[in-house]
């Protein structure tokens, strides 16, 4: 083979951007790159101090510095050295003297360089103030009291006034602005390293419990810190913000019927729900629900049924989904921008959880890309609303059993809401090997609580099962049970009833664990193989409360809960080969394309790992088999399916014994294969992934 025929290996880049898809080699250069899209105009242009040159990060400035101005740069030093001094100089005589404040809340130390006084566009008082929207917290002062602030990058408790010494919330956010920006880039990386650690380290309990307090030091009761989101201004740059060229614009006043509305939240709570329980049925209002998000839950709710203003014509459901995913879009912009927005932030996090299932899930193809960047700005909304805490309960709000029991209903569904958006952050690491956005280490909510409190429909009924469920311990925080499960030691019997629901989101992070271990292996080659047997003993002891009915239960519940357990202990026995190539997808059409392509090369695991793995495909086959109406499906389940097939295909391919003798083909009866394989998955075709699923079978025969 002569040189010119030899094909060039592309280099190896597993880490995209989400927004402009952007690859690249290593991690923190995509953490370096996100940041460009977070940032203002004014911070995304530093100017040369010598030239006309604009440059996009600090580093790139002073890398010109160097090679363009290097007989200046000795001048230079000297000059920021000066300015950084006077500035922590001005910060320090603030600190201890309140008269260092000026009645405008402005401070020197924060004004520009060479000036000595903010200009009047910069000076903001309380009724003007603006917060970033990455972490703000409002704090409150009284006349008469001494007023303490935290420096959150320190954990120091500096007094900044004295008796009758009001400060205004401009003057806390400049103290304040930076090293929060820092610390909240801290935690997310910390978080990261810190799974990682979890999962590298000899003892997963120890290296969690001795990291976690400097990970979450906004956690202390003597923080000074209110939940509170009166303050939050939409208007100002967020990180992962939606560019106007990524949403629709409003064209008319269009708005679904009466009775669309009313069969579509029928169809959500019978045929979807299930997979994303945090709309609570019995006290659900769509006249008093924001039209986004009733929008959204359409969406999602008639592509599992027709639309009756078109006499349920075949083919009408689909068209009406897109319609009113288009139409949500649109809103949700809109109502952003609202000064009320602060008050809706559950409900905007709800909005683009559902809308990015419908287009990453159903419609596929284009609208992925916007299903992607849905993603990135939806988990930015659920940090800035603190989501990731529970919700604080109103006082007054409990006056009787029936606003308790409305107070328990919306707490709940604010943070079922959380695991949701955790659960689909995973999947798409899971599917897409793009990396996570949140982590399990930030979520300090309570494990859901047990399914038949959750679905009470009166006040009475839960009250009841409240009185009931008290015979079974205290509940257990999320981070707290993971713990458990990943220990040897831990005695799993205390941990009292919670929904199932909770349970696939600890085998969610475990899957994850999975695919970070395998990843690891795979680019050190070295095999950590303790790991994964303390990961598949976590899995088997989860077990019982992810599947808490028997296999043979056709209830959707129990069939979405059962099949994520069986794609965990796949995942865990039989490494990715798309991951552990370093492929990063951004559709579920590639993935799928993808996969189609490595299932005909046929690269076959052990004998020993064959077997292991053939009874969790058996049951995704049988399952296949057996369910002859797909009609409340999760999408992903489908997925899951197609590639236990895959696997299953190979292994017939492969000579392995009882490879689908379970649904009644013989070994090496490929042909049988592919036509059950199409008679299963035409069950599904009325969705697009059940019309990709057919075409990729079309490439798998040749």
């Amino acid at each position: 083979m002569s040189v010119s025929q030899v094909k060039t290996m592309p280099p190896y880049q597993p880490f995209q951007c989400l927004v402009c898809q952007s690859r690249f080699t290593r991690h923190e250069n995509l953490k370096r790159h996100s940041a460009l899209h977070s940032r203002s105009q004014a911070e995304a242009s530093l100017p040369c101090d010598f030239c006309h040159a604009t440059f996009s990060r600090p580093d790139l400035r002073s890398r010109h510095m160097k090679r363009k101005h290097p007989e200046q740069e000795q001048r230079r030093v000297p000059k920021r050295t000066q300015r950084q001094s006077a500035s922590r100089q001005d910060r320090a005589h603030s600190s201890v003297s309140p008269t260092a404040v000026s009645p405008t809340g402005s401070q020197g130390a924060m004004s520009s360089p060479g000036s000595t006084h903010s200009s009047p566009g910069q000076e903001m008082g309380i009724e003007g103030a603006t917060w970033n929207p990455a972490m703000r917290y409002q704090q409150q002062f009284e006349p008469g009291q001494l007023v303490e602030t935290t420096n959150l990058a320190t954990r120091a408790s500096v007094s900044t006034g004295v008796a009758k010494t009001q400060l205004t919330t401009n003057t806390l956010h400049q103290q304040t602005s930076l090293a929060e920006t820092s610390f909240i880039d801290q935690i997310v990386q910390d978080a990261a390293d810190l799974e990682r650690s979890l999962l590298m380290e000899t003892s997963f309990l120890k290296s969690t419990d001795q990291l976690e307090p400097r990970i979450h030091p906004m956690n202390n009761q003597n923080d000074p810190l209110d939940t509170s989101m009166d303050e939050f201004n939409f208007n100002q740059p967020i990180f992962d913000r939606l560019s106007p060229n990524d949403i629709p614009q409003l064209q008319d006043d269009w708005s679904p019927t009466a009775l669309q509305i009313s069969r579509g939240c029928d169809l959500f709570f019978t045929r979807v729900s299930h997979f994303l329980p945090f709309l609570h049925s019995p006290t659900f209002d769509p006249t008093q629900s924001p039209p986004h998000l009733v929008l959204s839950m359409l969406s999602l709710a008639y592509q599992h049924g027709e639309d009756p203003e078109c006499g349920n014509q075949e083919g009408s459901g689909e068209s009406f989904s897109i319609r009113c995913f288009h139409r949500a879009r649109a809103l949700l912009a809109s109502d952003e921008e609202r000064p009320n927005a602060t008050t809706m932030i559950t409900t905007l996090v709800q909005s683009y959880l559902l809308l990015q299932i419908c287009a990453m899930m159903y419609l596929c193809g284009d609208n992925s890309a916007s299903g992607l960047k849905m993603h990135s700005h939806m988990i930015s909304l659920a940090r800035a609303g603190r989501m990731t805490q529970p919700l604080p309960v109103e006082s007054g709000a409990t006056a009787d059993l029936e606003s308790l029991w409305r107070e328990f209903v919306k707490a709940e569904s604010h943070k079922r809401t959380l695991f949701a958006v955790h659960q689909i952050d995973a999947l798409w690491y899971q599917f897409l090997s793009i990396p996570r956005s949140i982590s399990h280490l930030e979520i300090k909510h309570d494990l859901p609580c047990p399914q038949d409190q959750w679905a009470s429909s009166s006040s009475a009924e839960w009250a009841h099962r409240q009185l009931v469920a008290r015979n079974s311990g205290p509940s257990v925080k999320y981070t707290d049970a993971v713990r458990r499960f990943i220990s040897s030691d831990a005695d799993i019997a205390s941990i009292s009833a919670f929904d199932p629901y909770g349970a696939i989101n600890i085998a969610q992070f475990l899957i994850s664990s999975a695919r970070e271990i395998s990843g690891w292996s795979t680019m050190t080659g070295i095999l950590s193989m303790e790991r994964f047997g303390a990961l598949r003993s976590s899995l088997v002891v989860l077990g019982p409360f992810i599947c808490p009915e028997t296999h043979t239960s056709q209830t959707q519940h129990a069939i979405f809960c059962a099949a994520t357990w069986e794609t965990a202990m796949i995942e865990l026995q039989m490494w990715s080969p798309s991951h552990t190539g370093g492929i990063v997808e951004s559709s579920i059409d590639a993935v799928l394309s993808q996969s189609t392509y490595l299932g005909t090369s046929r690269f076959l695991c052990d004998a020993d790992t064959a077997k292991a793995i053939l009874p969790h495909v058996n049951w995704f086959l049988r399952y296949l088999d057996e369910t002859l109406v797909p009609d409340s499906e999760a999408p992903w389940v489908a997925l899951y399916a197609y590639k236990a097939f895959l696997i299953a295909w190979q292994l017939l391919s492969g000579g392995v014994s009882g490879a689908m003798e379970a649904v009644g083909i013989r070994d090496g009866d490929l042909e049988g294969a592919m036509l059950w394989a199409r008679n299963v998955f035409q069950r599904r075709q009325k969705w697009q992934l059940g019309k990709l699923i057919l075409s990729c079978l079309d490439e798998l025969c040749k």
